[in-house]
């Protein structure tokens, strides 16, 4: 397989952090403006053991390629571009946070990214049956709005000026 060849989902195994995973060949350095090689590599195993997120390891061939760090959240129902049809008035959608995703610097442009997003957005729709939860939040710089748009995310307007950027999706709903 070239190196330059998309993987698919089912090419990538998922694994919750654990403390023994060897983590030093993986390296998210590459235009690494929000600190994410710095976060999986020194904070990431505390941020589970203080339950403020919960990280996953992606595995193409038993290396890691890439990881996200999920935890819950919200976001003002009036920072959205729509209105759920609730028979109920909220002022919070209560919300999915991918707060880290991060990718191997050699397997970026490999759908990698996208995958692991994808995969966050599939893991808030089944959560969101067991705990409620209608949206996915992003919180990202410029740099990375175009990313989190081709995975179907929306800029919260009011954010456009800022240096970061506030993104949603709205989580598929069955009744």
């Amino acid at each position: 397989m070239s190196e330059s060849e998309d993987i698919s989902p089912s090419e990538l195994q998922v694994e919750i952090l654990r403390p023994s995973h060897d983590l030093s060949t993986f390296d998210c350095s590459l235009d690494d403006e929000m600190g994410l090689n710095e976060f999986i590599h020194e904070e990431a195993l505390q941020y589970q053991k203080e339950n403020l997120g919960v990280t996953y390891l992606f595995f193409h061939r038993e290396r890691i390629v890439g990881f996200v760090t999920l935890a819950m959240s919200q976001i003002e129902t009036r920072e959205t571009a729509f209105r759920l049809p609730l028979k109920v008035t909220i002022k919070n959608y209560p919300a999915l946070l991918i707060g880290r995703l991060g990718t191997a610097n050699d397997y970026r442009r490999r759908n990698v990214g996208k995958n692991i997003c994808l995969w966050s957005v599939s893991t808030t729709k089944n959560l969101s049956r067991e705990v409620g939860c209608r949206l996915v939040v992003v919180m990202t710089n410029i740099n990375k709005v175009e990313f989190y748009s081709h995975c179907g995310f929306e800029l919260v307007p009011k954010c456009e000026k800022k240096d970061k950027k506030w993104m949603y999706l709205q989580v598929p709903y069955e009744e």
